[in-house]
């Protein structure tokens, strides 16, 4: 009998049959499959994923590691530059001069910070640790969380839902399938507003717009924003909490710092604001790919306006401020890309300041009676140097108001003399760089007893308690004025243009008219002035050749300044003719006398 071929087929060769026939299956299965749609996603709301937040905190550096992808806040690292440091020269803006500064090392207590390593933002099992500055999130601040499915990829696929929540309140809770990944959004403006809710037919050029704004708790776009993944587990009716969830700045936020502390006056009054194409910008924020578009500086109605109530005034004490109201600070928030440099151009529609002006009838030499003397300066712009703006950074803006010189000839005047403030602790190098200041004005004393103590000056002036600088150089802004050489004082000798103009009371002082444009607005008069009031051998002593009042010996008057040579000091004697009206007088080097200092 014929054997069968196919009963009689060796076992491997049955076996190799085999395994072709069920890949042809296979194959026939994948082709009558492709080309389908994917199962759409079925809300069971088997579990929950629940959300809080705690804290917005500055772009970092470097990137952030994360080993696995998921419960990430995605703070999107930046490449590491070079931190912003820019300062411009002095600049004259009329009646008031300034200088601009820009850095990146904003004042410690506008940020917490801490070291971390794993964070409760993140699931990552990176052991590595670095700083992080944060801000945290006041109560009652909205946020809004935006649910997706994973698409496969870890991009966002189809839509689950959405929840506004406030800091402060119940944790945000969106309902969720068991052994799922998601893709979470979590973002805020860090204000207590409601947000708009997201579109639920979001395209890949869906956007949010965010506009430039001040600090208003109501109204400010402090935009921040984190993204991650999450696969939920497998307990019905549980939970998958992400906690204490840190945003990421999104927008640049500037602070500005007004400063008066060289106009030796507190401020009163003063609104900041910043108008189109002056560094401030609108732009729409991609939730999807963390992107900005549209980005523009043309702002229109978007003008960004900081009132004089919202400002932080900088407490005594903090940050080497002596006076109350000499350091406001008003914080800005706007849209950056890091793309390009950004100048940024402050304008103050009003500037108020108070002085304190010494009384002519003064009765108190140790503390000194005064007269408050309100000073207006109007329509002042503060232009910076142009630097690259960050998305996450922040960046402080300095104004240094510096009192504006008389000049005369080829030197630049301060306008009155030197004083020092009794507040300040002159054993301590901060103090003794808070303690020697200008006066409002130079006025006529009634009587010798009327003129402070602290207006008379011996000849350790020199090098001031060792910190090199002599006490004009110590006058803030440090290094900008400095005692007169004995050249600048021939100068005021040569001038012919010198008057002593005399009171119907036995009282006079050398007035020189300036010899370039000089700003009156917000200062007692447009001229160099000098009141004589003699000198001292001790602090407290007598005073020396100063006769106010007497009708006998008024004229026998003299005004006496130090000079950069000790020993030699400027001389003022009551006379008709120019060359004694100002002029060159040795002394004992120790005499006691008035300070005028001139800019570098």
């Amino acid at each position: 009998m014929k054997r069968n071929s196919r009963l009689g087929m060796n076992k491997p060769m049955r076996l190799i049959i085999g395994l072709l026939f069920l890949l042809s299956l296979t194959n026939c299965k994948k082709a009558s499959n492709e080309g389908e749609p994917e199962v759409p996603y079925v809300a069971k709301n088997e579990t929950s994923i629940v959300f809080s937040l705690a804290s917005i905190e500055d772009a970092q550096d470097t990137d952030p590691s994360n080993s696995n992808g998921e419960a990430s806040a995605s703070a999107e690292g930046l490449p590491r530059l070079k931190k912003v440091s820019a300062q411009s020269e002095i600049v004259s803006l009329g009646d008031v001069d300034a200088i601009m500064t820009i850095s990146e090392d904003i004042p410690d207590e506008y940020n917490q910070k801490e070291i971390i390593g794993s964070s409760a933002r993140t699931s990552s099992k990176t052991e590595n640790k670095a700083a992080r500055v944060l801000v945290n999130l006041a109560p009652g601040t909205t946020y809004r969380i935006v649910l997706y499915t994973d698409n496969g990829s870890g991009a966002p696929g189809t839509y689950v839902g959405q929840a506004q929540g406030k800091v402060g309140n119940a944790s945000v809770s969106i309902p969720a399938n068991r052994n799922t990944k998601y893709v979470w959004y979590a973002y805020t403006f860090n204000n207590t507003n409601n947000i708009t809710a997201y579109p639920t037919t979001a395209t890949p050029t869906s956007s949010i717009a965010i506009s430039p704004t001040s600090n208003s708790s109501t109204g400010r776009h402090d935009f921040a924003y984190s993204k991650g993944l999450i696969t939920t587990n497998n307990v019905l009716n549980g939970t998958n909490p992400i906690r204490n969830l840190v945003l990421t700045r999104k927008t640049s936020r500037i602070i500005v710092e007004l400063n008066s502390r060289g106009m030796f006056a507190p401020i009163t009054y003063a609104s900041l604001r910043f108008g189109s194409n002056s560094g401030m910008a609108s732009a729409n924020f991609s939730l999807r790919d963390s992107s900005l578009s549209n980005i523009s500086q043309t702002l229109n109605a978007l003008k960004v306006y900081n009132p004089n109530s919202s400002a932080e005034v900088v407490p005594v004490g903090t940050d080497s401020v002596l006076n109350l109201n000499t350091k406001k600070r008003y914080t800005f928030y706007t849209p950056t890309n890091g793309v390009g440099t950004r100048a940024f151009t402050v304008a103050i529609d009003t500037i108020r300041l108070t002085s304190q002006r010494v009384r002519e009838d003064n009765t108190n030499s140790a503390t000194p009676q005064t007269t408050a003397v309100e000073r207006m300066f109007t329509n002042k712009t503060f232009s910076f140097p142009a630097f690259i703006a960050r998305p996450g950074k922040s960046y402080f803006l300095s104004i240094k108001l510096v009192e504006s010189p008389v000049t005369v000839g080829t030197t630049k005047w301060a306008r009155a003399d030197v004083w020092r403030d009794a507040a300040a602790n002159t054993s301590t190098t901060i103090g003794l760089r808070q303690a020697y200041k200008f006066r409002y004005d130079n006025p006529l004393y009634k009587t010798t007893t009327a003129v402070p103590a602290s207006d008379y000056f011996t000849n350790d002036i020199y090098n001031i308690g060792g910190t090199g600088k002599n006490i004009c150089e110590l006058v803030y802004p440090e290094g900008t004025w400095d005692l007169p050489t004995t050249t600048q004082i021939d100068e005021l000798q040569n001038l012919q243009n010198k008057e002593q103009p005399e009171t119907s009371d036995y009282r006079w002082y050398l007035k020189i008219n300036a010899t370039a444009a000089t700003a009156t607005q917000g200062y007692p008069n447009g001229f160099l002035s000098f009141s004589p009031i003699g000198y001292k051998t001790s602090q407290n002593g007598a005073t020396f050749d100063f006769h106010p009042g007497d009708p006998t010996y008024y004229d026998e008057t003299h005004g006496y300044w130090r000079t950069k040579t000790q020993g030699t000091f400027a001389q003022s004697l009551n006379g008709s003719f120019q060359g004694i009206m100002m002029s060159k007088h040795d002394m004992t080097a120790t005499t006691l006398t008035p300070v005028r200092c001139v800019r570098k």
